[in-house]
């Protein structure tokens, strides 16, 4: 179940994140620093990926805690970076680039959520008829 919820949130993030680099790099590319469309664009790709990944065979959720950690590094560099070296107003579609601290925190929790289930064993009993 949590593997699910993490894939098609991903998903979601991507086809947000994708829509809202290709709008910006349309119509206004130098809006946001050069290193905030990088970063971002390592998301978009690495999430690409494993979709593709997800069509061809089978995602591992170690591959997808792996993609939102780099998901909650990218949105903290890009929110230390807009902090210190740019001046900008952001606006609303620019936060869909950058992100926010609740992206992050959301990162973070699937993180953890992954590492700790990966702790436990289960076993699934049958009734003995």
């Amino acid at each position: 179940m949590l593997k699910k919820l993490m894939f098609w949130l991903m998903v979601v993030l991507i086809a947000c994140r994708f829509g809202a680099l290709a709008y910006i790099l349309s119509t206004d590319p130098h809006r946001l620093p050069r290193a905030v469309y990088i970063s971002a664009g390592i998301v978009v790709i690495y999430g690409l990926v494993l979709i593709f990944k997800n069509i061809v065979s089978r995602v591992y959720k170690k591959e997808l805690a792996f993609f939102y950690g780099v998901a909650a590094a990218a949105v903290i560099f890009d929110l230390i970076f807009m902090r210190i070296f740019s001046r900008v107003e952001v606006g609303i579609i620019d936060f869909l680039v950058i992100g926010t601290v609740m992206d992050m925190l959301l990162d973070v929790i699937f993180v953890v959520l992954t590492l700790r289930e990966s702790r436990y064993v289960r076993i699934k009993m049958g009734a003995d008829h």
